[in-house]
């Protein structure tokens, strides 16, 4: 089985680094779940991975084809292109910009650095405003049915959403760039069990019908181990263990120290 990312990292002193020594590999095409407690590092690898901090020692590499690429020194931008994703906790979602705004500012047709760019240039070529706008719309209907929230509410403001359909937009605006490995922090955070099942159906379609590759940190355990091939536990910015997530609910440590069981 091809790895799609390794993360390999160094260093003795645990006093002395927020993540420690991680060594670490996401397999192509499968489900991978990072689980801990608060302030165990998850967030701050997703981070690296993504280029948004760098990290001291260490090296990561990402093979979305072929090729292996030491994507380490990479900017974010730069690591977005070559196919990495990202959701946030806290959805990223521009409240004041619609619906419909909020999908094409995360096309992969860019007009430059900035992101912005892609809503104030699109506009100019009528053909190419045509293409995003469809390929928005099909996203939707392909994950919500032709009858969905999104494309009703397409051409009002973001903010008028709720919680759970800003998740669900977050996660739909993922399917206009041409990632292969998606970053989700917390999917199911915050969120009701209806749009909890619907996230679940989500992945699987990432998965099965868009060839995707998911590294998901969470703290719903029963979504853990609906949704993942494999698991990982970090504690004190180290991966403690990993495996299945039935091997990672079932170890002595893991019940003890996270699950409190």
């Amino acid at each position: 089985m091809r790895n799609i990312i390794n993360v390999r990292g160094e260093g003795e002193d645990e006093k002395s680094y927020i993540l420690n020594d991680i060594d670490l590999l996401v397999p192509k095409g499968k489900v991978t779940a990072l689980i801990g407690g608060n302030g165990a590092g998850k967030t701050t690898l997703f981070n690296i991975i993504s280029g948004f901090i760098k990290a001291d020692e260490g090296k990561i590499s990402f093979q979305p084809n072929g090729s292996l690429l030491e994507i380490t020194e990479v900017s974010a931008c730069k690591i977005a292109r070559l196919g990495v994703g990202r959701m946030f906790q806290d959805n990223h979602i521009f409240q004041n910009m619609t619906v419909l705004e909020n999908m094409l500012i995360a096309d992969d047709n860019f007009f430059g650095e900035r992101p912005f760019e892609s809503i104030f240039f699109y506009k100019k070529d009528k053909v190419v405003e045509k293409q995003r706008i469809e390929k928005a719309e099909k996203i939707f209907t392909d994950l919500f049915g032709v009858e969905n929230p999104f494309l009703k509410m397409k051409n009002e403001k973001a903010k008028n959403l709720s919680y759970g359909q800003k998740r669900l937009l977050g996660l739909a605006r993922l399917l206009m760039g041409d990632y292969k490995l998606l970053l989700l922090d917390e999917p199911t955070s915050g969120v009701n069990p209806i749009v909890v099942e619907k996230i679940k159906e989500i992945i699987k379609y990432f998965v099965e019908e868009k060839e995707l590759t998911i590294f998901l940190i969470e703290h719903n355990m029963k979504f853990v181990l609906d949704v993942s091939d494999f698991c990982h536990f970090m504690s004190k910015g180290i991966i403690a263990t990993g495996g299945t997530p039935e091997d990672i609910i079932g170890n002595p440590e893991v019940r003890k120290t996270y699950l409190g069981i």
